[in-house]
Order: C-alpha cells, then sequence, then structure tokens
C-alpha cells in the first residue's frame, strides 16, 4: 500500500526537514524506499537506469558523495529520477558534503516538479536507517488496514508521466503492489506484455499458459511446474466491448486471492479503458522495444499483428531534445511530420531517446536533409535537438548495432562535433576510433597530433581549422557561418594554415590526418573539462 509523501513528513524522522522543491509533489503517493550513494553520472545512466525500468512511487535517498561540488551532475542525476519516476530525493549531510543547496539546482527541480526534501544541514548525527524504517512501517501499516488498491493503483498511474503510463509501467505498479506476476497476451495466447516478481525471477510463460490457459475465469489453481508451486488465476481483458487479451497472474508464496486477481484485473482494464486507446498503439511501443532489445520472436508477431513490414525499415534516427521537458512535444511533432514523408515508421520514447525507425519511401539523398529540416522546424519554435541519422538499416541487428554505438559514443562525439545537430553514423564510429586512441596513452596521442605542430602558436588557426573540417565539412560558407564570420575571413585563415602546414587542408590524406588530429584535440578538451 502506497502513503502521500505529505503524510510521511510528518513522521519523527522527517518532521525537521525542508521541502525546497516541487512542493506540489508532496500530493505523491509513495510504496518504497531505497538507498541511492552510486551518482557517478555516466555510470548511472549506463548501469542503473538505460534498462527500460520503472521506479514509480519510490524515494531515494543519497548524500550526493561522488558529486558533492558537481552541480550539473546533481542536476543530471535529477532528470534521470525524474525520468524513471522517482517520487522524490532525501538528501542528507547538507553543508558535510554537498557544500549548501545551489540554487541551479533547485530551479532545475522545480521545472521539473521533482521533490527534493533536505535533512537538517551540518548535521553529521543523521542516520539513513531512521526514514527508512519509519516509512517502510507506515507502508506497511497502511498495507494491513486498507486492502483495497484499485482506486490508489490508478490514481498512481495517472500521475505518470505521459511517456511512461502504458500497460508495461502498470503491470510493473500492480506486481509491486501485489507481489504477482503478470503476463498479458493477445487471444492466441501469444505474450504481449510481462513482469515477474521479484524482478529477476524467471519464469517459462510458455508452459505455464499452456497449462493454465483452460482455466476457468473465476478459478484460481495451484500449479506444480519444474518443482515450483504457485497459484494462477487468469482473467479477460476487454477492448471495445470485445475480448482482446487474457490477464495470467501467478504467485509463488501464499495464496493468490480471488479478491487480489479481481482488483489486478480491474486496474488492467480500467487503464485499457482510459489510457490504452487502442491496442495498436500499445503494440506499437511493445514492437519497438521488441526490436531494439532484439526479442526477435515478440519483434516478428507483433510486427505481423499491427501489419508493420519489419523487413522494410532501413533507417533509424535517435533524436535528442537539449531539455528532457520538450520530449512529448517532439514526439508529437515527429509523428505528425515523418507520416507526410513516409510509407513506414515506427516513433516512440526508448529509454533516453526519441527513436524513428524509417522506411525507404523517400529518395536516399533526402534522408539527412528531411531530418535538417525537421530540426530547423523545432528550432524556429524554440526547441534545439540533435538528430542521429542511421543508414543501411538492412536487418534489426543492425538498428540493434546501431543503438549501442551511438549511445556509448555520444558524449565523445557531442565533444568532437560539438557545433553540429545532425550527425551520421560514420562519424560514431570515427568517435569510437577517437576514443581508443585516446585511450592508448600519450604516445599514441602525441603521434596523431604531430600534423598540428606548425599551428601550436595559434589557436584562432587551430579553431578555425576544426570547425572548418569537422563541422564545415570542408566548405567556407558553413564554417563561416557557425564561427559567424564572413566568408573571405574563413578563407584567408586556411590559406594562412596551408602555408604553414606547406600543403593543401584539403588534400587527401593529408586532410585525413588533420581530422583526426583536431577530433582528438577536442575529445582531449572534453575529458580535461570534466576533471
Amino acid at each position: 500500500m502506497s502513503v502521500k509523501l505529505a503524510d510521511l513528513m510528518k513522521l519523527p524522522s522527517l518532521k525537521e526537514a525542508k521541502v525546497v522543491s516541487g512542493k506540489s509533489g508532496l500530493s505523491k503517493l509513495v510504496s518504497s524506499i531505497s538507498v541511492l550513494e552510486y551518482t557517478e553520472v555516466a555510470l548511472l545512466e549506463d548501469d542503473l537506469f538505460d534498462n527500460d525500468e520503472f521506479y514509480g512511487s519510490e524515494i531515494v535517498v543519497s548524500a550526493f558523495v561522488n558529486i558533492r561540488d558537481d552541480v550539473e551532475a546533481q542536476c543530471r542525476t535529477i532528470e534521470r529520477l525524474h525520468k524513471v519516476g522517482e517520487v522524490a530525493l532525501i538528501l542528507y549531510y547538507v553543508g558535510i558534503f554537498v557544500p549548501k543547496i545551489d540554487q541551479k539546482l533547485v530551479d532545475f527541480a522545480n521545472e521539473l516538479d521533482f521533490t527534493i526534501i533536505v535533512m537538517p544541514e551540518n548535521e553529521m548525527s543523521l542516520r539513513y536507517s531512521e526514514v527508512s524504517y519509519e516509512v517502510v512501517e507506515a507502508i506497511v501499516k497502511q498495507e494491513m488496514t486498507d486492502t483495497n488498491f484499485v482506486t490508489e493503483s490508478l490514481e498512481q498511474i495517472s500521475s505518470v508521466r505521459p511517456p511512461q503510463r502504458n500497460i508495461d509501467t502498470t503491470l510493473k505498479i500492480l506486481s509491486d503492489r501485489t507481489h504477482v506476476s503478470l503476463v498479458l497476451t493477445d487471444n492466441s495466447f501469444q505474450v504481449i506484455n510481462s513482469i515477474t516478481w521479484p524482478r529477476t525471477r524467471h519464469w517459462d510463460f510458455e508452459r505455464v499458459i499452456e497449462a493454465s490457459k483452460h482455466i476457468n475465469e473465476h478459478e484460481l489453481v495451484q500449479l506444480t511446474l519444474d518443482e515450483r508451486d504457485f497459484y494462477t488465476a487468469k482473467r479477460p481483458i476487454f477492448q471495445d466491448g470485445m475480448q482482446a487479451m487474457h490477464l495470467f497472474m501467478m504467485k509463488e508464496k501464499g495464496a493468490l486471492t480471488i479478491d487480489v486477481a479481481m482488483q489486478i484485473s480491474e486496474v488492467v482494464q480500467v487503464f485499457m479503458n482510459l489510457w490504452g486507446k487502442n491496442y495498436v498503439e500499445i503494440s506499437t511501443t511493445e514492437l519497438m522495444k521488441a526490436i531494439l532489445n532484439d526479442e526477435s520472436v515478440k519483434m516478428r508477431r507483433l510486427g505481423k499483428i499491427l501489419n508493420v513490414d519489419v523487413s522494410s525499415i532501413k533507417w533509424m534516427w535517435l533524436v535528442k531534445p537539449e531539455a528532457v521537458r520538450d520530449n512529448e512535444l517532439v514526439l508529437k511533432e515527429l509523428k505528425s511530420y515523418v507520416s507526410s514523408h513516409f510509407n513506414v515508421s515506427l516513433i516512440d520514447l526508448f529509454e533516453d531517446n526519441i527513436v524513428v525507425l524509417l522506411d525507404n519511401s523517400v529518395a536516399q539523398r533526402d534522408r539527412t536533409h528531411t531530418a535538417q529540416a525537421f530540426a530547423e522546424m523545432m528550432k524556429e519554435i524554440g526547441i534545439a535537438l540533435k538528430i542521429t541519422v542511421c543508414q543501411g538499416m538492412e536487418q534489426t541487428s543492425d538498428v540493434q548495432n546501431a543503438y549501442s554505438l551511438v549511445n556509448e559514443y555520444k558524449n565523445a562525439a557531442n565533444a568532437i562535433y560539438a557545433n553540429k545537430s545532425i550527425y551520421s553514423l560514420q562519424e560514431f564510429d570515427f568517435a569510437t576510433k577517437c576514443v581508443e586512441i585516446v585511450g592508448r596513452g600519450e604516445l599514441a596521442i602525441a603521434e596523431q597530433m604531430k600534423p598540428l605542430k606548425p599551428l601550436e602558436e595559434n589557436a584562432e588557426l587551430i579553431e578555425t581549422l576544426s570547425v572548418f573540417l569537422l563541422e564545415g565539412e570542408s566548405n567556407y560558407n558553413q564554417a563561416a557561418d557557425i564561427l559567424f564570420l564572413h566568408k573571405n575571413t574563413i578563407k584567408y585563415r586556411i590559406q594562412r594554415i596551408n602555408e604553414l602546414l606547406q600543403y593543401p587542408a584539403t588534400k587527401i590524406p593529408e586532410s585525413y590526418n588533420l581530422y583526426l588530429a583536431v577530433a582528438i584535440r577536442r575529445l582531449l578538451g572534453e575529458t580535461n573539462n570534466n576533471k
């Protein structure tokens, strides 16, 4: 059972704490509490948050020890906590580890409507266990006195951010509340969604469904599979007055009651009526996940259901708005824009990106131009974003590999191509090479930086050359636009560079060595800035 955050603030351990941001969040429900002291943001994104998990209705306790002096990293951590549905952050030991609460952090949290609670400052005697114990105790007491969770669960689902308000999140919320594993299938008993309790528990759902698909909807049955005893139940889920799906429920420890099974199915049914809109929309999200998670069986099944020819997907855009608050508007605009240019498209928010999968219905030479036109359209309404255009997606494994590459090397690519808004997949391949060279150490770096030695006394010329090669694509007009200079100024500087180098900066293969050198220089500059 969940308790409102405002009620928890009355607990003895939290009475002296201050709410410094997101005060409207005090009305949100809390169902659990956890400690987060692993706050190296880059690692945090890779290891904890970028796993398509939803942590809704949870409070996080932390002291920001690893990022105590890095306000930007603190803001990024808040952004990630907000993204996965955390309710609030309780911050300990301010004045001891974090020197003070920076106003920039408060303003950013308020912008996201995310609640930050600060424990009494300059107080080393505080203990995480005091708050954790009282919060868990309050939740357990509430659960024991109120066994009806339908209204509360629907309230919790309604408060979830729209991109995460889907059937997958709904099943996770219900599983966390009831400690029941849940599987949603179509009428052919093909799995659409599943969630296990606990999350690490593995089920052979095909065997479970086969063993229990003939259960009467009012029955509870005890089964044994692979020496595992559990109770199971099955309920129909309707769409537009017709049965569209089956909901299977499995509970191992303790009996699954008819009342709990009824409430779970009621919540799922209400969700489908209020937010599901239609089965196709839900399945489209699942199809995107299946493609990017390499779930080939699920991908083919959903593609057939939705009449989407997955094999026709040849291009992928990864769209990243500068501000997370713009995700929903960009997603909406993308769907409208892409539908007028492509015959086959799948668009959805996945992890930290807006993913766009496209067919070949637009001429190949126009593909990057189409992405550029969308970026310019968004810029006109005040939304800055970056788009990575991935071509040559001959099979879904190419999509998965490209997605992994872009996510792994996005920071390096952003450092190397600092003034770009549209990236190519080849530029990410190049970024991996630069990272690999830097990783070899000083001797390898020095060898690659040799071409810049004639220019080392003139930072202005090196910066001009960097922009000219990396973002200007050896085009005087493009470089001039980026540097806000006249084209003739760029021409003069490149001519001076040619004289110092004693060969043209655009001459192959010499220009490639220069290209690599200025890229590594940019990458090293970003690395040094982050120290």
